[in-house]
């Protein structure tokens, strides 16, 4: 997908599955934050995952 093309269909979500995240797949997202850059790589930050039913 072209980059522009990924902009112009982008969207918000705005409800959510009851489905609980994959294992995997929520490694992967987390694994992606850690590595985002951020202002001058000095900016800490902190990633919380709630786990929850339903």
């Amino acid at each position: 997908m072209e980059f522009f093309e990924l902009i112009r269909n982008r969207y918000s979500v705005r409800a959510y599955k009851p489905d609980p995240v994959e294992e995997e797949k929520l490694t992967a997202v987390l694994e992606a934050a850690r590595l985002a850059p951020t202002a001058s790589n000095r900016q800490p930050f902190q990633l919380v995952v709630i786990p929850t039913e339903g």
